[in-house]
């Protein structure tokens, strides 16, 4: 069953926010090296950023029924160490009990060298806003969410070894719940990516798995994700057998 984020992202102003996103994730993503990449939560019908070239994707999501590949909880997944080159946590911290736990998951499941991509609603912002007029607990996402500011993720990523490499805003629209209205402010995005790459409603940090000593990625890859004995179905296989049933309902049409 879906949770209140998960529909909320299915809602005219969600959608919109999940268009800027995977548009923004596409672009950092293709900057990085990396062979593959384990999406930690999931949009309201499991859209994923593009990916180019050789690279494999998988979505682990506590979404049973949901479209993921792996259902799990973010802070306990069933993946072996150091599994993939780039982990990216969709909006996981605001709506999770254990926020620092579903982070040191992910430094876990994060291969040396690789990169963290996190997500997050802005409190200093019309978004953070917003949410203090719902009185800090409204039951509807994503008001309800826990809005986390820029020096406590900080500090939690520091304390895990990981080292800060960039953060931007995205989205500079107001939260309005109304398509065409976000359609005619559509042209703030471009302005803030040129002028004020820091406003925005949204962020994405990026952190650096950095150890010393390290080959360079590039020179080191192998296929790594595995499932813990005893764990779910690999990701591989479920992600191929979805797959292949979308080919066949193709072929049927």
């Amino acid at each position: 069953m879906a949770s209140s984020i998960h529909r909320w992202f299915n809602t005219p102003l969600g959608r919109t926010l999940m268009e800027v996103e995977c548009r923004l994730l596409s672009r950092r993503l293709a900057a990085v090296n990396h062979r593959s990449v384990l999406q930690v939560g999931a949009y309201g019908a499991g859209e994923r950023p593009a990916l180019f070239g050789d690279v494999r994707q998988w979505l682990v999501d506590d979404w049973p029924g949901g479209p993921v590949d792996v259902v799990a909880d973010p802070a306990d997944m069933p993946l072996t160490n150091e599994a993939v080159d780039a982990v990216v946590l969709i909006h996981q911290l605001e709506f999770h009990p254990y926020p620092h736990q579903v982070l040191r998951e992910a430094e876990r499941v994060l291969a040396p060298e690789g990169r963290l991509f996190v997500l997050g609603f802005k409190p200093l912002s019309f978004w953070g806003v917003r949410r203090m007029l719902a009185g800090f607990h409204g039951t509807d996402a994503p008001w309800s969410g826990h809005y986390f500011g820029r020096f406590r993720l900080y500090d939690w990523l520091k304390l895990l070894g990981l080292e800060v490499q960039r953060r931007e805003g995205l989205f500079c629209r107001p939260p309005v719940d109304r398509r065409a209205l976000l359609n005619m402010l559509a042209p703030l995005e471009r302005l803030s990516e040129r002028y004020a790459r820091g406003a925005g409603g949204v962020a994405l940090t990026v952190a650096h798995k950095r150890v010393a000593g390290m080959t360079p990625l590039a020179e080191r890859w192998q296929p790594r994700l595995r499932v813990v004995h005893g764990g779910l179905a690999s990701a591989s296989r479920v992600a191929q057998r979805n797959s292949t049933t979308r080919q066949s309902r193709t072929t049927g049409d």
